[in-house]
C-alpha cells in the first residue's frame, strides 16, 4: 500500500483547496493477491494545501482534479510518494511525425547532436548533456 502526498498550490502559491479523486476503471486484483480493488472513487481533500491520501493499492489507477484526468502507476512504496512524478511519468508522448517534447526525467541538462569525430575530439564531456553522434 502507498500514500501520496504532496503540497499543492494555484499559481499564485495559494494552497490549494479542491478534492482529488484516486480511482481505477475496472476492477482488478490486489498488489498482494487476497482480494480484488473496486472501481470506487477515493476522494481527498488537500489540508492546508498539502495532499495526504489513505494507503492506496499500486497499480494502475487515475486521478482527476479540477476536471482533468491523469493516467498514473502507483508504486508499491514504503514511503509516501510525490503526485506529480506520477503524472509526469503517465503523460502520453506525441504521435508518431508529431511536434513534440522529450521529457527529462532528471540529469539532463542538453542535448548536442555531432559527428562520431567531433564526439572523440572532446574530453571528458559535459557529464549532463546528452550526446547524438551520426556517423557521417
Amino acid at each position: 500500500m502507498t500514500i501520496i502526498s504532496e503540497p499543492l498550490q494555484d499559481p499564485a502559491g495559494r494552497p490549494e483547496t479542491e478534492p482529488l479523486a484516486f480511482y481505477i476503471e475496472t476492477i482488478r486484483q490486489n498488489v498482494s493477491g487476497t482480494g480484488t480493488v473496486s472501481i470506487k472513487r477515493v476522494d481527498v481533500t488537500p489540508v492546508a494545501g498539502v495532499l495526504t491520501t489513505p494507503n492506496l493499492d499500486p497499480g494502475p489507477a487515475e486521478v482527476q482534479w479540477r476536471g482533468s484526468r491523469y493516467k498514473i502507476t502507483i508504486p508499491n512504496s514504503p514511503a509516501p510518494v510525490r503526485l506529480w512524478p506520477l503524472i509526469d511519468a503517465g503523460m502520453a508522448p506525441p504521435g508518431i511525425n508529431a511536434p513534440g517534447f522529450v521529457r527529462n526525467a532528471g540529469g539532463a541538462a542538453r542535448l548536442e547532436v555531432m559527428t562520431l569525430a567531433e564526439y572523440a575530439a572532446i574530453a571528458p564531456g559535459d557529464p549532463e548533456t546528452v550526446y547524438i553522434t551520426l556517423d557521417i
